[in-house]
């Protein structure tokens, strides 16, 4: 009876040993996934922190025209309202298409 159960004991210890082994490649799976995902943000935020200065240079942009835009409502004058407009829409597409390709 007893060798019966050191039996099943060393059986379920080889199960166990087993089921550790796969559990240690399932972790190891696992924080190379989270490395890898590590890399790929860094290299995300390096990009982007690139794309930042040519971003401050459109808003500046931006609020010139809309300053501009501002002072030609407020002094009046149809048709230079008109051709402001138009300037303003010309000028994004423009800007889409440089950007754009």
């Amino acid at each position: 009876w007893v060798r019966v159960r050191n039996l099943a004991m060393e059986d379920m210890e080889e199960n166990n040993n087993k089921l550790l082994g796969q559990l240690g490649n399932k972790v190891h799976m696992l924080k190379s996934l989270a490395i890898d995902i590590g890399t790929e943000v860094k290299q995300q935020n390096q990009m982007l922190d690139q794309m930042e200065p040519g971003m401050g240079n459109l808003r500046g942009m931006f609020r010139k025209t809309m300053s501009a835009l501002g002072t030609l409502s407020s002094g009046g004058g149809s048709c230079h309202m008109c051709y402001l407009i138009c300037f303003v829409f010309a000028f994004f597409m423009l800007l889409k298409y440089f950007i754009m390709g």
